[in-house]
């Protein structure tokens, strides 16, 4: 019996020993710190001038032109290629001309046949004349007589003039190039038939130099005037820079709410090509001089709030986050001039900033992550 109560005892100390055990083990762990929001900074840069803009563009001939006929037909042949040289009033394509040619040729039947009949009519005109002065004509038929040679006269005019016209339709039957130059475009092949009107070439001319086409973002557009001067870099030729002037600014956007722009190169390089591409460093006038203690921030770093408010977030040391309230002076190329408690140098969110809270510590974009170890 003595046994027996020794080995209970054992077994209840085994059983409440286990369960203590796994009443530790069951603990909740602590929650692990969340990692820092990744941010992407701008540093704060002084207001020391207007900032220039970069915008893609193409260059192109000032002179140029797209050729099609002015007749419809089948193309019997394209004589030229793109980037060939043609000369001024050389044939470049042709439609297959039969139809033109006997509609021709039935035309100047026509005229011909009214020159006979307008002969015939003189004649009796003639005749009748001459017999009237004899008395042995009445007025009444020297009249139809006279009415019959006009009619005679009308008809040959009207064939003579369906001849011109069938002959202009044959010589309209050939694109002829309207200036020496090269060859830009092609836009047509032989057999394909073609409507009035329609591109089946381009050709450009280099005497008339060569211009930049870009488009400028409506925010912007109105900051540039006619006739300023510019900077143009041409990446094909060893990123040679040229000086352009403002030659045209568009009054319709184009696409996305893009106003066109041309700027008009200064002593072109003679190995520029048109379709080269350009990049346009523009320089757009300030509405307003730049003024004591402001600073360039991103547009994309400026947070809206209630009542027209206007802030930034910095980023401290400590690598939390800061809002600073600021006053806009003026919108710029991708940038704000502002004046506030900023200092050059600082550190602030450049994008998505409604996404962050202040005192919210993040990371940098770029920067290791062993300061938060």
């Amino acid at each position: 019996m003595a046994r027996f109560t020794i080995r209970w005892q054992t077994f209840l100390l085994a059983v409440l020993t286990s369960g203590l055990l796994s009443a530790c083990g069951n603990k909740t762990a602590p929650p692990e710190q969340a990692a820092p929001r990744i941010v992407d900074a701008a540093e704060v840069q002084a207001a020391n001038g207007a900032s220039r803009i970069s915008l893609s563009g193409r260059v192109r001939a000032v002179e140029r032109t797209v050729l099609s006929f002015e007749v419809s037909g089948e193309i019997a042949e394209i004589h030229v290629d793109v980037g060939d040289a043609i000369e001024q009033g050389q044939v470049l394509a042709s439609l297959d001309a039969e139809r033109y040619r006997l509609v021709l040729n039935q035309a100047q039947a026509s005229a011909t046949e009214a020159q006979a009949a307008l002969t015939e009519k003189q004649l009796d005109y003639n005749r009748l004349q001459e017999l009237k002065g004899k008395g042995f004509v009445s007025e009444a038929n020297l009249d139809s007589a006279r009415a019959a040679l006009e009619t005679a006269r009308s008809r040959l005019n009207s064939a003579l003039a369906s001849v011109s016209i069938a002959e202009r339709d044959v010589a309209l039957t050939q694109i002829k190039a309207p200036f020496a130059g090269s060859v830009s475009d092609r836009r047509a092949e032989p057999a394909q038939r073609v409507s009035p009107n329609q591109p089946v070439l381009e050709a450009i001319s280099e005497r008339g130099g060569f211009e930049v086409y870009t488009h400028v973002p409506e925010a912007l557009v109105s900051k540039f005037k006619r006739g300023s001067q510019q900077e143009v870099i041409i990446p094909a030729l060893s990123n040679q820079r040229l000086e352009a002037a403002i030659e045209h600014i568009g009054t319709r956007p184009e696409s996305s709410n893009n106003y066109p722009l041309v700027l008009a190169l200064n002593n072109a390089n003679v190995e520029l090509r048109s379709g080269m591409t350009a990049q346009a460093l523009l320089s757009p006038q300030s509405t307003q001089s730049t003024q004591a203690n402001t600073v360039l921030v991103p547009l994309t770093s400026l947070l809206h709030g209630e009542e027209q408010t206007v802030s930034v977030m910095r980023i401290n040391s400590d690598y939390t986050l800061e809002p600073v309230a600021i006053e806009v002076i003026e919108a710029r190329a991708k940038k704000a001039e502002v004046k506030g408690p900023l200092k050059v140098g600082d550190r602030i969110v450049a994008r998505g900033v409604e996404f962050v809270a202040p005192g919210e510590q993040v990371a940098i974009l770029g920067e290791g992550p062993e300061r938060f170890n």
